[in-house]
């Protein structure tokens, strides 16, 4: 058996229906920076009997065979597999249970006038059935170049914030790759020197008067220490924003390839609940947001662990 068929895989959600392979892209990012298989989940919604009334007409079919064509061209190396349901969210559902990945990407929809972004029906049922990893990926993206260069972790002094860290830090190492960890504060403790990289960036303080201030709150939360314990090895920056949590996580989601961020936890299940910072954040994040299930340790360890074992890529 090889090690591929041992480790479970990344789950990227393919919708035939849809021409956005968002899931996809980033799928295929995740795979080469931990290591992990790529399986590619289609449903196909309405069974054979609706497709049989519907007479030859199979358009679900068609795209499928035409992503399986286009990875064989990129030279992509991924399963697709295929799952019949009444709905999709069930479908997704189902395949979470049979398939057990390490994580699963799913796609957020934008809606209205203004293009404000909802997670969706279907993606709400994943996430808070999902006892792994999930990514959000937002409408538009498309897989960097050069990869994943930049993972932020949004730190908060918490057993959640710690781990989100902590698994920002192992994909940063595996994949050689900077991180960039976030702490996010209120408004009112700001000082003159101390908004954080984007006022940095607009030239509206000093930049070693903001470095001074950033690591003097750094040091007062804990976040120094933590760096110290978890991202040894790992080319690591601090970057305090004073916004309110959910605007500044975004603000920040444009400045790096992947967030990582902790979630809350609920029933014997131990699903994936997402409170209104971690809502709005996979809601509107420029860049994908990977959510870590509260209780799901085992499963966020094992994508881990196989990151840190292959080693910078």
């Amino acid at each position: 058996m090889t090690e591929d068929a041992r480790q479970a895989p990344i789950l990227a959600a393919f919708s035939p229906r849809s021409p956005g392979r968002e899931p996809v892209e980033f799928g295929i990012a995740a795979s080469r920076i931990t290591g992990a298989p790529l399986t590619i989940l289609a449903i196909r919604q309405g069974g054979p009997l609706v497709r049989r009334l519907a007479g030859d007409i199979d358009d679900d079919g068609a795209a499928i065979k035409h992503l399986r064509v286009e990875l064989q061209r990129r030279h992509v190396a991924a399963e697709v597999v295929v799952r019949e349901a009444r709905t999709v969210g069930g479908g997704l559902t189902a395949a979470l249970k049979e398939l057990a990945p390490q994580m699963i990407a799913l796609g957020s929809t934008h809606r209205g006038a203004a293009g404000s972004a909802l997670l969706g029906t279907n993606v709400e049922r994943v996430i808070h059935s999902a006892a792994c990893p999930v990514a959000v990926v937002p409408q538009g993206y498309r897989r960097p170049e050069e990869g994943v260069r930049v993972i932020g972790a949004a730190f908060v002094p918490t057993p959640e914030g710690r781990e989100a860290l902590r698994s920002a830090a192992a994909l940063a190492r595996s994949g050689s790759v900077k991180l960039r960890a976030l702490a996010v504060l209120d408004p009112k403790l700001a000082t003159e020197q101390g908004h954080g990289m984007l006022a940095e960036q607009h030239r509206d303080v000093d930049p070693d008067q903001a470095a001074e201030a950033r690591h003097g709150m750094a040091e007062q939360l804990g976040l120094k220490q933590a760096l110290a314990e978890m991202a040894h090895g790992v080319d690591a920056e601090v970057d305090i924003l004073y916004n309110d949590p959910a605007d500044g996580l975004i603000a920040a989601s444009r400045h790096v390839d992947l967030l990582v961020m902790g979630s809350r936890a609920h029933g014997p299940r131990r699903a994936t609940i997402l409170g209104s910072v971690s809502r709005k954040v996979a809601e509107q994040a420029a860049c994908p947001v990977l959510i870590l299930p509260r209780g799901a340790s085992e499963t966020t360890a094992a994508l881990i662990s196989h990151a840190e074992a292959l080693g910078p890529s």
